[in-house]
């Protein structure tokens, strides 16, 4: 069966700092199928270059082929290894006597799950020198799997071991929680070394953060009891914590570690916070003085950071991300240790609008899960009657728990998984589905 790939193929950009763009070259057609290039493509907004080369000349990739059904298992074979064999299909081939490099790979699964979201996994075929090291490479850093063994419900009879042992799967839920991705210890979204710049060495050169626990008896005048683990150092203020290159509006999105003494970032804070459409939802009005001496305390409070939001070069929107444990929400559930959640303003109204939410909202989550491996869950409060959010909640993965009474609002407690969230890959969305009237389809399960 040919594969269906856009007429206009996106561009392939690295996020910030790198902003490093590549473009698809098509090198040949046969039988309807593309064999594909990833090349260099230098525009006026690059950034630095990558740590190492993403591209090679000599390594070409067919797009996604999805197989011929007659040729596939039935349906009602369901194991590993049907759904594998009915998954599209991408050849990899290249010339010389070295292989591709783990990252060079990386690059065209991301390549590949930009061109094709709408699939959960993929089959790859390698072809050519060294191919049997570099299965070995791309499944010791979780890039690719094995190809499961043939197997059948009870009753049936298993297939004959055909080609599965020359191919390996590719998982779009890996991919996005950063699998092979060759820039150090933390995925390529949520690397920039300016995070930790106040530090003599990043803290990418040492051990994930340990486990020890520590007690809150008190936080913002609300009473919070809660024994939970020492938390990591916060972002610098002022440094970018998140990027992402958006390719259906061909901007970046960005988040930031708020920087209280930076008069842009407190001025935009102030005026926000003073609009009364703002106000209706924060209830935080008040002087320059008033607002400056709010974000001293939540930069001192180590349960949440202050981040601000870019669409390129504009802030349009300020978000608390915040430890559930020893947060209000925390008892009104039984939190996990490492559990976060978030609340939103969008200040700048020109950044409204479905195509703009669906982005931000998933990347906001999408930085707390990558941020801490250990994050199960992100939990949100959301007031029960507000039908906009709630939807938009759901469409990324979000699923009602029950309804709790904090001291100023009836919420909805609402929950997602780690492995929910990466398994529908809400990046994809691109807000062309009417999530007020049907939030079920956004889903797109």
């Amino acid at each position: 069966m040919a594969s269906s790939l856009p007429d206009k193929l996106p561009l392939i950009r690295l996020p910030e700092p790198y902003k490093t763009t590549y473009r698809l070259q098509v090198v040949s057609v046969q039988h309807g199928v593309r064999k594909l290039q990833l090349r260099r493509s230098p525009r006026l907004d690059d950034g630095m270059p990558p740590p190492e080369p993403l591209h090679r000349d000599s390594f070409h990739f067919t797009d996604l082929r999805e197989p011929d059904p007659f040729g596939t298992p039935h349906e009602a074979n369901n194991s590993a290894w049907a759904r594998a064999q009915r998954s599209p299909v991408t050849y990899w081939i290249w010339e010389g006597k070295e292989p591709p490099s783990v990252g060079q790979i990386w690059n065209v699964v991301h390549a590949l799950f930009t061109l094709r979201t709408e699939f959960e996994i993929f089959r790859a075929v390698l072809s050519g020198k060294g191919k049997e090291l570099l299965a070995k490479e791309l499944q010791a850093v979780g890039l690719a799997a094995a190809h499961p063994a043939p197997s059948a419900p009870a009753g049936h009879t298993i297939p004959p071991n055909s080609d599965v042992p020359d191919q390996l799967v590719i998982y779009r839920s890996t991919f996005w929680q950063g699998a092979g991705s060759p820039f150090g210890s933390r995925p390529v979204w949520v690397c920039d070394a300016e995070i930790y710049n106040s530090l003599r060495r990043p803290l990418t050169s040492f051990p994930m953060h340990p486990v020890q626990h520590t007690w809150t008896p008190e936080l913002s005048n609300v009473s919070v009891n809660a024994l939970h683990p020492i938390r990591p150092r916060k972002p610098t203020p002022g440094s970018r914590m998140y990027s992402r290159y958006i390719p259906q509006l061909d901007e970046f999105f960005s988040l930031w570690a708020f920087d209280y003494r930076n008069d842009e970032h407190l001025q935009l804070f102030h005026t926000w916070q003073n609009d009364p459409r703002v106000a209706k939802g924060w209830h935080v009005t008040g002087t320059l003085d008033e607002h400056r001496e709010y974000l001293r305390k939540v930069e001192e409070d180590p349960h949440q950071i202050a981040v601000l939001a870019k669409f390129n070069n504009t802030f349009f929107s300020y978000h608390q991300i915040y430890w559930a444990k020893e947060n209000s929400i925390g008892g009104h559930y039984d939190a996990d240790d490492w559990d976060r959640g978030r609340h939103s303003l969008v200040g700048d109204v020109r950044f409204r609008g479905q195509h703009r939410v669906m982005v931000w909202w998933c990347s906001i989550m999408h930085y707390m899960f990558l941020d801490e491996p250990r994050t199960r869950y992100i939990v949100g409060e959301p007031d029960f009657t507000n039908l906009t959010v709630l939807a938009y909640d759901h469409a990324t993965g979000f699923s009602l728990e029950k309804l709790i009474d904090l001291p100023y609002k009836r919420s909805a407690l609402v929950k997602c998984s780690r492995e929910k969230y990466f398994h529908i890959s809400p990046f994809r969305f691109d807000g062309s589905d009417h999530l007020e009237r049907d939030p079920y389809r956004a889903l797109k399960l």
